[in-house]
């Protein structure tokens, strides 16, 4: 059996789409086949939600189920498995992969738009730091407490992610000063439902960047408790600097205009928030949110600004300076 945690919605959804992948590219023997339908069957049922928009490898699951279902008449799900024969397993296997070409589309679809996020969350960023002589960038990642996850179906998230972006636009609180922001969202296998979250803040109104970190992570805590009673946690990725400050890749807490290095730097912490190739993470159900990245809209002030440097010697090229999933 796979080794995800069964006991919540998001654990479970991980499960299928990794029983899928597995049967749609490696060898799985036909008991393991079995085993793992019925067992991710039954957890299914538990938390399946009617009316979710599910990826295409969760679709593929659905498929090979609701024929079971349509066949077994008064057998269980188990029983009805454990009765056939090994053509008639090959053509539920075959069900399973009649759905490929989806599953390889949408993973197609997937690069390309996140693809087009980063460009234009990377041109956002850009504008916001040549337009300013400096700003504070803060990162934060946003998730639930172990004990909570039984408690977060897809349901509760999208509360809470639609609670966080009501309280970005309004920019009050920790996100009074805030210049413009990313939000994207990912389905860990681990973490389960979470987002990765950073924020552009006037430098010249707030200077305490790790303070902020904390505080926004309060914030989450306060509406994950407040919609659901689940237990929000963070990670602030400006109390580690000093890490990368060592490694010269610090691209978060005062970014100057005329630092070629943290100007890069920045730029390749936008860049890490919103990668194509990371299709392992993303949302495997969604509801009323549907957009996995948002992003805030700066308004230059309309002056054309000189760097002490050439923009176009800043590198693009994607680099793990935040946390992993």
């Amino acid at each position: 059996m796979f080794p995800f945690n069964l006991d919540h919605q998001a654990g479970v959804i991980y499960a299928i789409h990794t029983f899928v992948d597995i049967c749609l590219n490696f060898d799985m023997p036909n008991e393991d086949f079995m085993f793992n339908l019925e067992r991710l069957w039954y957890v299914f049922e538990k938390f399946k939600r009617e009316g979710g928009e599910y990826a295409a490898s969760i679709r593929a699951f659905i498929a090979v189920t609701e024929y079971v279902n349509s066949q077994r008449g008064m057998l269980s799900f188990g029983e009805y498995l454990s009765g056939l024969s090994m053509g008639e397993i090959k053509n539920l296997r075959q069900i399973l992969h009649a759905h490929r070409g989806f599953v390889l589309e949408e993973i197609e679809k997937y690069r390309n738009q996140e693809e087009d996020n980063q460009k234009s969350f990377l041109a956002e960023m850009n504008n916001v730091i040549v337009d300013r002589s400096s700003v504070l960038i803060v990162r934060v990642d946003l998730s639930y407490a172990v004990e909570s996850l039984s408690a977060v179906t897809i349901d509760v998230f999208d509360l809470h992610i639609q609670s966080l972006r009501r309280a970005l636009k309004d920019k009050n609180g920790c996100f009074k000063h805030l210049l413009t922001f990313g939000l994207a969202l990912e389905h860990g296998a681990t973490k389960g439902f979470h987002a990765h979250l950073m924020l552009v803040y006037n430098s010249s109104k707030i200077q305490k960047d790790v303070y902020y970190g904390f505080e926004i992570i309060n914030k989450w805590r306060e509406i994950a408790m407040t919609n659901g009673g689940c237990t929000g946690i963070g990670f602030n990725v400006n109390w580690d600097k000093k890490k990368y400050q060592k490694k010269g890749t610090l691209g978060v807490g005062e970014i100057s205009r005329d630092s070629a290095v943290q100007h890069a730097n920045a730029l390749r912490v936008a860049e890490y928030l919103v990668r194509p190739e990371k299709y392992n993470q993303m949302m495997l159900i969604k509801l009323g949110v549907k957009n996995t990245f948002t992003k805030g809209k700066y308004k230059p002030h309309g002056r054309m600004y000189q760097t002490h440097y050439k923009q176009k010697q800043l590198g693009c090229s994607a680099i793990n300076l935040a946390a992993e999933d």
